[in-house]
């Protein structure tokens, strides 16, 4: 039996998503597996994503994964680069993984390959660092200097996916894990996440069994507002020090001075982040910092990798899975069985995206100690 691997965020899941888990049961059979690592409850983009990982969890298992695990925040709300390492390190540490499957605008796998490749190039760092120099942004240095390197343009590092499948080619290959590419078309004909995320019901739009469960979020009052959280996010950036901003993973080229000016006269977060956008500094790099501020996020933990194994919801296939194999992580099914400077941090990060749900009574901070895995019999 094969068991592939998808790192994913789901926020929400929607049938793109069913769609791909549908394409790998057809090229690998029925009874291939499919383990997911999720992001929690922070997305890449440095927002609140729109329902809890557990819910998001559940909605993936009822919609054919087998098994899903937090990818924790460091990794989670952190650049490409950290979340392509942070997600193949999890499912690297289960050791039953045998593919990593990811969508893709380009789906040629020797192509991607030897993008890849070549940042690990001796002239790629010297050659960035000299476009950075010249004031260009991170994306628009890399790009620079990987097109000089290839010969030719490279169209892929300007499409979402590409650019994270280039770096989760890169973590496989640094992280020496057994688990074979394998890049997917992304199904056009399906509205994007991000696009669902602005309309004011996406319900329609997804599988029933995903509905369901988000229906049954947002009847509960959970439904994460995150504009709720703006306030918090201004309020701590205006009371840090000096000393404290410059420390925000992120910070560099006196950043955190643009950031600094920007909290004191913005009344949002949306004109924070307008204010400090430039060529050089996107808007997600801003709002990572800005989150990274308001959870306490240590500057550098993204590069290491995640020190355990999460479970948000399994079914009987998953269970067994699990049950069999020998993880070279610890396996956290239960609360009780946390501990550490990661999970510490996680949970109390789940504290405050509670704040962001429009129910009072759904704010408490103990999510992380309450919530136990979905399992699906």
């Amino acid at each position: 039996m094969k068991t592939i691997g998808i790192i994913a965020e789901y926020n929400p899941f929607h049938r793109g998503h069913e769609a791909q888990l549908r394409l790998l049961r057809e090229r690998f059979g029925p009874r291939c597996a499919v383990a997911v690592a999720l992001g929690g409850c922070f997305t890449q983009r440095g927002e609140a994503a729109l329902f809890t990982k557990y819910a998001r969890a559940e909605a993936a298992v009822r919609c054919g994964a087998d098994l899903v695990l937090e990818l924790p925040l460091p990794w989670a709300a952190s650049s490409a680069e950290g979340f392509a390492r942070g997600g193949v390190g999890v499912l690297s540490a289960l050791g039953f993984v045998d593919a990593l499957a990811f969508g893709s605008e380009c789906a040629d796998p020797e192509r991607l390959e030897r993008i890849a490749a070549l940042t690990s190039d001796v002239r790629y760092d010297a050659s960035v660092r000299e476009a950075l120099a010249s004031g260009a942004g991170y994306a628009a240095a890399r790009q620079t200097a990987l097109e000089t390197l290839a010969g030719e343009s490279l169209p892929e590092l300007r499409a979402r996916n590409d650019i994270l499948a280039v770096e989760y080619l890169r973590a496989l290959r640094s992280q020496r894990s057994v688990m074979i590419p394998l890049p997917l078309p992304r199904f056009g004909e399906f509205p994007p996440a991000s696009a669902l995320r602005q309309k004011a019901d996406f319900l329609p739009d997804l599988p029933e069994e995903a509905a369901e469960v988000f229906r049954r979020e947002i009847a509960l009052g959970r439904r994460a507002e995150p504009e709720r959280l703006d306030a918090a996010v201004l309020a701590r950036l205006r009371s840090m020090t000096d000393r404290e901003l410059a420390a925000l993973p992120g910070a560099a080229e006196g950043l955190e001075n643009r950031l600094k000016r920007a909290a004191t006269a913005a009344g949002t977060l949306e004109e924070l982040v307008a204010r400090c956008t430039t060529r050089r500094y996107p808007a997600s790099r801003i709002r990572r910092m800005a989150l990274a501020a308001l959870l306490g996020i240590p500057a550098g933990m993204e590069k290491g990798l995640p020190p355990y194994l999460r479970v948000l919801g399994l079914n009987r296939r998953g269970a067994k899975l699990l049950h069999d194999a020998s993880p070279a992580l610890p396996v956290i099914t239960k609360p009780a069985d946390g501990g550490g400077e990661v999970f510490l941090l996680e949970a109390r990060a789940c504290g405050i995206y509670a704040l962001a749900f429009p129910e009072a009574k759904q704010r408490r901070g103990n999510m992380d100690y309450t919530a136990t895995p979905f399992v699906m019999k």
